[in-house]
């Protein structure tokens, strides 16, 4: 239709002419979905006026990008544990790996068997139970010492399944510094402990437990750094390296 168009172009005869379209591309067939009767419009004489509907609210003339994006892309189901993955200063790269370990959506070995894939279902870190999302973390030995050397150290004792321990980082420490170290850990160990498990059954290479401890060590370290150049430090209170070399660094 030309810029220049009116309401009534729109019509064919006695009928919106979008609404013998076939087309199941969703924005036309939301049009359709919201065209008001067409009989209304053949005998008006009133000049053509736009008005924006993009939520329950009466229509008005004032437009809003932000109404209509969200209306177009509706937020998703907020869940509980959300501000634990997705936090300021977080790691982009141990956030999404946590991400989709809160889902359970990680292809660990028995949802490969559920598929199934004939391989083996033992955990390649413990090699004594069957590997689980629960399992591998934190109930298998070798990343629940990973997990638990950190822990000790914080005088914490956080719940032993990954859920109830995204649920427990909300309030794990009143302190600000302590809860985002926390958080921090707690991605990286995920993180850490998910591509060792890989290494394991894609190639011959291996760590132990204190090897990955201090990688961990060396990455959080290494992201407060810059976090701690940015954020002047008051009088009543410490730095997070501060708090990281009084805890966590031997």
């Amino acid at each position: 239709m030309p810029l220049n168009a009116v309401v009534r172009d729109a019509l064919r005869g006695d009928n919106w002419w979008l609404s013998s379209s076939r087309s199941r591309n969703p924005s036309i067939a939301l049009l359709k979905s919201v065209l008001p009767s067409s009989e209304s419009m053949i005998e008006c004489q009133h000049d053509d006026v736009y008005k924006w509907k993009p939520d329950h609210h009466a229509p008005s003339n004032i437009f809003s990008a932000s109404k209509t994006w969200t209306a177009l892309n509706p937020d998703g189901v907020l869940v509980p544990w959300q501000k634990s993955v997705w936090f300021k200063d977080r790691i982009p790269k141990h956030a999404f790996i946590c991400w989709v370990a809160a889902w359970k959506r990680l292809h660990t070995r028995d949802r490969l068997t559920q598929w199934g894939l004939n391989i083996p279902t033992v955990c390649v870190l413990c090699n004594v139970v069957d590997e689980t999302h629960d399992h591998l973390f934190f109930q298998c030995q070798f990343s629940n010492e990973i997990w638990s050397f950190f822990m000790i150290r914080a005088g914490m004792t956080p719940p032993h399944l990954f859920g109830p321990i995204l649920l427990w980082l909300k309030s794990a420490s009143s302190s600000k510094n302590l809860s985002l170290i926390i958080k921090l850990l707690f991605q990286a160990s995920v993180y850490l402990i998910w591509r060792e498990r890989n290494c394991r059954i894609h190639t011959t290479h291996s760590r132990t437990p204190p090897t990955i401890i201090k990688e961990v060590q060396q990455l959080i370290r290494a992201r407060l750094d810059p976090i701690c150049r940015e954020r002047p430090v008051g009088l009543s209170r410490s730095s997070l390296l501060a708090t990281w070399f009084e805890l966590f660094q031997v």
